[in-house]
């Protein structure tokens, strides 16, 4: 499918539906997605404490893409692709690592922290080391978080970073660490997947261990207007804590309550983990919704805080990485128990997975058409969908200027 024929199905199709049948399973748009989203947009790579010490490195895979973020000898947080300036070949494959240097296995290239070619065996006199350093990546740090950019001109951080400041601070995800992580890899489109996150139109009926503490039905544009999220907020003014919607193009946050008076989303509401994070002044806050588009939605509560990223793979696959949080003092076996810590989580991501399938199999079928959103129960989708149409359209109508003009 040409572009032209993609810009043509933005036009024809109907807001508050679905998306024709081509954006969740044609190769040629899964590339264009690539290009004009991941490649453009600031995406989510892993949290600071991953890489707290001088040499010690992460890697993501975005898109086509390795990623490599890494601390150097000063303490500055750098990202770079992750492909060696000889021929190309991925550096580290290692999820997370300590270094003192970067050696690609392939020629013995060897990079210094900074990203600087340090030695590069065997290449003729003269040959200029200054001009192949690792391409740097732009990178930006949030109150523990650290997101890049693959773009070389790339959207303002700034409005997302001041919305949620305030927010996130209070939970010391700068102290946290990472108790546990895994990846699921779901045969579905990665926007099925991130349209899966954005609603709990169907939580009620098929996430038993979630619906223990979530609170699911509430008015998204106006939560306020809900006696139950009224009181609530009210209580955490009290305590000091921020409690108003902060909206952006491609983010939105808030705190809601949990149900049945929970602490924490665990199977008996009960806190997973002993010692709280940050300086939240009790257990008993709810929870810190945010997603950031297009890569990753997050809960923070008062004991832990878990961050789900969606990355596509291909056409129809995705890859979802989920971490745990807790403050780094803890101690597992003594101030939380893992299984109690992930239990429901992880449970919900399987049944997650299975309805993202179940949906890609679907829209598979020749029988498939757009169906309408319910305007109540996936707002959060429909801002989705719309989001995504929009950076669309403008990366297509983008080239088509620039093809005009040449």
């Amino acid at each position: 499918m040409n572009e032209a024929a993609v810009r043509q199905l933005l036009r024809a199709r109907t807001p508050g539906f679905s998306l024709p049948q081509p954006f969740y399973t044609d190769p040629a748009i899964f590339t264009l997605d690539l290009r004009a989203i991941f490649e453009r947009q600031w995406i989510f790579a892993g949290l600071a404490s991953e890489i707290a010490e001088p040499g010690e490195y992460l890697t993501v895979e975005v898109g086509t893409s390795p990623v490599l973020v890494l601390r150097d000898r000063d303490g500055v947080v750098r990202a770079f692709f992750n492909t060696c300036r000889h021929r190309g070949a991925r550096i580290c494959d290692d999820r997370h690592g300590r270094a003192k240097t970067l050696v690609c296995p392939y020629h013995r290239w060897t990079y210094r922290l900074t990203g600087a070619l340090a030695a590069a065996p065997f290449m003729p006199e003269g040959f200029a080391r200054e001009r192949y350093g690792l391409k740097p990546l732009a990178v930006r740090e949030l109150c523990g978080t650290i997101f890049v950019s693959l773009a070389a001109d790339p959207p303002d951080f700034a409005p997302y970073a001041e919305a949620l400041a305030p927010h996130l601070a209070p939970h010391g995800l700068e102290q946290a660490k990472v108790a546990f992580e895994c990846d699921l890899v779901e045969e579905g489109n990665w926007k099925l997947v991130m349209e899966n996150s954005r609603e709990c139109y169907h939580c009620r009926t098929q996430h038993r261990e979630l619906m223990r503490t979530f609170l699911d039905i509430y008015d998204f544009t106006a939560p306020e207007n809900q006696a139950e999220i009224e009181h609530y907020w009210a209580r955490l003014r009290a305590m000091g804590l921020p409690t108003h919607i902060v909206d952006g193009p491609e983010f939105r946050a808030t705190r809601l309550p949990f149900t049945h008076g929970a602490l924490s989303i665990t199977m008996d509401g009960t806190p997973a983990v002993s010692r709280r994070l940050g300086s939240v002044p009790s257990n008993d806050i709810g929870s810190l919704r945010w997603v950031h588009y297009p890569s990753v939605f997050n809960h923070a509560l008062g004991d832990y805080a878990v961050m789900v990223r969606m990355l596509p793979v291909a056409p129809q696959r995705s890859v979802v990485t989920t971490k745990f949080l807790v403050h780094r003092d803890a101690v597992e076996g003594r101030d939380y128990d893992l299984k109690r810590l992930t239990e429901v989580w992880l449970a919900t991501n399987d049944q997650d997975k299975a309805l993202v399938e179940r949906n890609q199999a679907g829209v598979n079928s020749a029988g498939y058409e757009p169906g309408p959103y319910s305007p109540a129960l996936e707002a959060g989708v429909v801002r989705f969908v719309e989001w995504y149409a929009g950076e669309m359209a403008a990366y297509l109508e983008a080239g088509a200027v620039r093809a005009a003009a040449e």
